[in-house]
């Protein structure tokens, strides 16, 4: 289960980066673009703030329990070590919030997954013509 933590964490961060996150912006589409570039804004800046607390309480929390001898049961390592991703994870989503804003900023576009996209595959093979020659 810690893995699974970990993963979420630092993938919630990708996610940020390559756009794949739900997003409802159906309203936000219909503002004229000037309203829409400024919503965006408040709403990765929102994300990022939000992300630093977390990120901050949770650092203050790692460092409360490095203090201690305690020791997680399942992998017999510091607690403090299992928990470090609740800051490192945090961190890493708001720098990935401030450079989607950044990008945005500069070049109007946010982040876009292609769901059809699939890295390293080749479509130029033929069609299957179920063994049948033609």
């Amino acid at each position: 289960i810690y893995m699974f933590v970990w993963m979420a964490k630092f993938g919630a961060a990708y996610g940020v980066r390559t756009g794949i996150h739900v997003g409802v912006d159906v309203i936000v589409n219909l503002l004229e673009p000037r309203w829409r570039k400024l919503v965006v804004m408040f709403g990765l800046f929102g994300g990022a703030l939000f992300t630093f607390v977390v990120g901050t309480m949770g650092a203050k929390f790692v460092y409360g329990m490095a203090q201690t001898d305690q020791v997680s049961p399942d992998l017999e390592v510091p607690s403090w070590l299992v928990y470090l991703c609740v800051p490192l994870g945090s961190y890493l989503m708001c720098f990935r919030f401030l450079q989607v804003a950044w990008h945005y900023w500069r070049t109007g576009e946010l982040p876009h997954h292609d769901e059809t996209d699939i890295e390293g595959l080749e479509t130029e093979s033929p069609a299957f013509t179920g063994g049948i020659k033609q």
